[in-house]
Protein backbone atom coordinates (compact mmCIF):
# COMPACT_ATOMS: atom_id res chain seq x y z
CA UNK A 1 0.00 0.00 0.00
CA UNK A 2 1.27 3.52 -0.94
CA UNK A 3 1.71 5.94 2.04
CA UNK A 4 -0.85 9.12 2.10
CA UNK A 5 0.34 12.26 1.03
CA UNK A 6 0.51 14.83 3.52
CA UNK A 7 -2.72 17.28 3.83
CA UNK A 8 -0.18 20.02 4.22
CA UNK A 9 2.42 19.54 1.04
CA UNK A 10 5.34 21.71 1.46
CA UNK A 11 5.07 22.50 -2.58
CA UNK A 12 3.20 22.67 -5.36
CA UNK A 13 4.85 19.41 -6.78
CA UNK A 14 3.37 17.32 -3.53
CA UNK A 15 -0.09 17.91 -4.74
CA UNK A 16 -1.70 14.47 -5.81
CA UNK A 17 -3.52 14.76 -9.43
CA UNK A 18 -7.02 13.84 -9.56
CA UNK A 19 -5.66 10.84 -11.78
CA UNK A 20 -3.85 9.08 -8.82
CA UNK A 21 -6.44 10.13 -6.64
CA UNK A 22 -9.22 8.27 -8.86
CA UNK A 23 -6.91 5.43 -9.40
CA UNK A 24 -5.65 5.03 -5.61
CA UNK A 25 -9.22 5.54 -3.93
CA UNK A 26 -11.76 5.13 -5.88
CA UNK A 27 -10.89 2.69 -8.46
CA UNK A 28 -8.46 0.72 -6.50
CA UNK A 29 -10.36 1.04 -2.69
CA UNK A 30 -7.19 1.69 -0.99
CA UNK A 31 -7.53 2.42 2.51
CA UNK A 32 -8.34 4.80 4.49
CA UNK A 33 -10.78 6.19 2.64
CA UNK A 34 -9.70 9.56 1.51
CA UNK A 35 -11.48 12.86 0.47
CA UNK A 36 -9.73 15.12 -1.92
CA UNK A 37 -9.87 18.68 -2.23
CA UNK A 38 -7.63 20.73 -4.52
CA UNK A 39 -4.71 17.99 -4.60
CA UNK A 40 -4.65 17.16 -1.26
CA UNK A 41 -5.69 13.93 0.92
CA UNK A 42 -7.94 14.54 3.59
CA UNK A 43 -8.24 10.86 5.53
CA UNK A 44 -11.94 10.67 6.39
CA UNK A 45 -12.45 9.10 10.53
CA UNK A 46 -12.19 5.64 11.71
CA UNK A 47 -15.86 4.79 11.94
CA UNK A 48 -16.65 3.06 15.95
CA UNK A 49 -19.22 0.55 16.12
CA UNK A 50 -22.13 3.39 17.21
CA UNK A 51 -20.91 5.24 13.76
CA UNK A 52 -21.91 1.68 12.10
CA UNK A 53 -24.37 0.47 13.00
CA UNK A 54 -25.89 4.22 12.65
CA UNK A 55 -25.02 3.59 9.12
CA UNK A 56 -26.58 0.21 8.67
CA UNK A 57 -29.99 1.67 10.25
CA UNK A 58 -30.35 4.55 8.04
CA UNK A 59 -29.29 2.00 4.90
CA UNK A 60 -31.71 -0.84 6.06
CA UNK A 61 -34.94 1.73 7.02
CA UNK A 62 -34.69 3.44 3.69
CA UNK A 63 -33.99 0.37 2.00
CA UNK A 64 -37.20 -1.28 3.75
CA UNK A 65 -39.77 1.49 3.10
CA UNK A 66 -38.29 3.57 -0.12
CA UNK A 67 -36.91 1.09 -2.21
CA UNK A 68 -38.24 1.42 -4.87
CA UNK A 69 -37.59 5.23 -5.09
CA UNK A 70 -35.01 5.52 -3.65
CA UNK A 71 -31.22 4.00 -3.02
CA UNK A 72 -29.25 4.56 -0.12
CA UNK A 73 -25.47 3.58 -0.91
CA UNK A 74 -22.90 3.75 1.87
CA UNK A 75 -19.60 5.65 0.91
CA UNK A 76 -19.44 6.42 -2.32
CA UNK A 77 -17.20 8.93 -3.58
CA UNK A 78 -19.14 11.94 -4.80
CA UNK A 79 -17.09 14.50 -7.14
CA UNK A 80 -18.72 17.50 -6.28
CA UNK A 81 -16.07 19.62 -8.93
CA UNK A 82 -13.05 19.11 -11.08
CA UNK A 83 -10.85 18.68 -7.56
CA UNK A 84 -13.27 18.23 -4.73
CA UNK A 85 -14.10 14.60 -4.12
CA UNK A 86 -16.52 13.54 -0.72
CA UNK A 87 -17.47 10.55 0.43
CA UNK A 88 -20.45 11.01 2.66
CA UNK A 89 -21.02 7.87 4.90
CA UNK A 90 -24.77 7.67 2.80
CA UNK A 91 -25.50 8.97 -0.43
CA UNK A 92 -29.15 8.50 -1.30
CA UNK A 93 -30.13 8.21 -4.98
CA UNK A 94 -33.39 9.24 -6.10
CA UNK A 95 -34.02 6.27 -8.84
CA UNK A 96 -36.21 8.37 -10.89
CA UNK A 97 -32.72 10.57 -11.85
CA UNK A 98 -30.01 7.76 -11.24
CA UNK A 99 -26.50 8.37 -11.45
CA UNK A 100 -24.70 8.54 -14.52
CA UNK A 101 -21.13 6.48 -14.49
CA UNK A 102 -19.37 4.98 -11.53
CA UNK A 103 -20.21 7.90 -9.32
CA UNK A 104 -21.63 11.33 -9.73
CA UNK A 105 -20.25 13.95 -11.06
CA UNK A 106 -20.33 17.80 -10.86
CA UNK A 107 -23.85 17.58 -12.93
CA UNK A 108 -25.18 14.69 -10.87
CA UNK A 109 -26.37 15.54 -7.51
CA UNK A 110 -27.66 12.61 -5.15
CA UNK A 111 -30.57 13.56 -3.65
CA UNK A 112 -29.72 13.11 0.35
CA UNK A 113 -26.12 13.18 1.52
CA UNK A 114 -25.79 11.95 5.28
CA UNK A 115 -22.96 12.70 7.38
CA UNK A 116 -22.21 10.09 10.53
CA UNK A 117 -19.87 12.00 12.82
CA UNK A 118 -17.24 10.04 14.49
CA UNK A 119 -15.36 10.97 17.73
CA UNK A 120 -12.68 13.03 15.88
CA UNK A 121 -15.21 14.88 13.92
CA UNK A 122 -15.68 18.89 14.53
CA UNK A 123 -19.74 19.67 13.95
CA UNK A 124 -18.49 22.97 12.21
CA UNK A 125 -16.65 20.86 9.80
CA UNK A 126 -19.14 18.22 8.94
CA UNK A 127 -21.96 21.34 8.73
CA UNK A 128 -19.72 23.03 6.23
CA UNK A 129 -19.45 19.64 3.95
CA UNK A 130 -23.19 20.15 3.81
CA UNK A 131 -22.63 23.70 2.51
CA UNK A 132 -19.96 22.29 -0.44
CA UNK A 133 -23.33 19.22 -1.12
CA UNK A 134 -26.31 22.12 -1.23
CA UNK A 135 -23.41 23.92 -3.96
CA UNK A 136 -23.23 21.20 -5.65
CA UNK A 137 -26.99 20.23 -5.56
CA UNK A 138 -27.85 18.11 -2.74
CA UNK A 139 -31.30 18.65 -1.81
CA UNK A 140 -30.96 17.30 1.62
CA UNK A 141 -28.45 16.36 4.04
CA UNK A 142 -28.43 15.17 7.67
CA UNK A 143 -25.83 14.91 10.03
CA UNK A 144 -25.73 12.32 13.10
CA UNK A 145 -23.89 11.99 16.08
CA UNK A 146 -24.66 8.55 17.91
CA UNK A 147 -22.37 9.21 20.67
CA UNK A 148 -25.47 11.72 21.70
CA UNK A 149 -27.64 10.60 19.84
CA UNK A 150 -28.42 13.63 18.00
CA UNK A 151 -29.52 14.63 14.45
CA UNK A 152 -29.56 17.43 12.22
CA UNK A 153 -31.54 18.28 9.20
CA UNK A 154 -29.36 21.03 6.65
CA UNK A 155 -31.01 22.40 3.43
CA UNK A 156 -30.14 24.89 1.31
CA UNK A 157 -32.76 27.69 2.43
CA UNK A 158 -31.92 27.00 6.29
CA UNK A 159 -30.14 29.94 8.15
CA UNK A 160 -28.42 26.96 10.02
CA UNK A 161 -28.86 23.21 10.63
CA UNK A 162 -32.19 21.79 12.30
CA UNK A 163 -31.21 20.01 15.42
CA UNK A 164 -34.49 17.21 15.34
CA UNK A 165 -35.62 15.39 18.36
CA UNK A 166 -38.28 12.94 17.06
CA UNK A 167 -37.49 12.31 13.12
CA UNK A 168 -35.23 13.37 10.05
CA UNK A 169 -37.15 13.88 6.96
CA UNK A 170 -35.96 14.46 3.52
CA UNK A 171 -38.57 14.88 1.15
CA UNK A 172 -40.39 12.03 0.88
CA UNK A 173 -38.22 10.22 3.60
CA UNK A 174 -39.16 10.13 6.94
CA UNK A 175 -36.73 8.14 9.10
CA UNK A 176 -37.33 8.37 12.84
CA UNK A 177 -34.32 8.51 15.40
CA UNK A 178 -35.67 5.35 17.23
CA UNK A 179 -34.86 3.64 13.61
CA UNK A 180 -31.64 5.65 13.26
CA UNK A 181 -30.35 4.65 16.49
CA UNK A 182 -31.90 1.01 17.19
CA UNK A 183 -29.68 -1.32 18.74
CA UNK A 184 -26.43 1.83 18.93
Amino acid sequence: MAAITSTMPETEDALVSVEEYIGRFVEGGEKPTCEYVDGELLPKSMGTKKHSKTQQNIQYHIRQKYGEAFDPLPELTVRLRKKRFYVPDVAIEDRAHPIQGRYPGPEDPVFLCVEIMSPPDRIGKVFSKCEEYHKWGVRYCWVIDPERKVAWEYAPEDAEPRRMTDALTAGPITLTLDEVFEHV
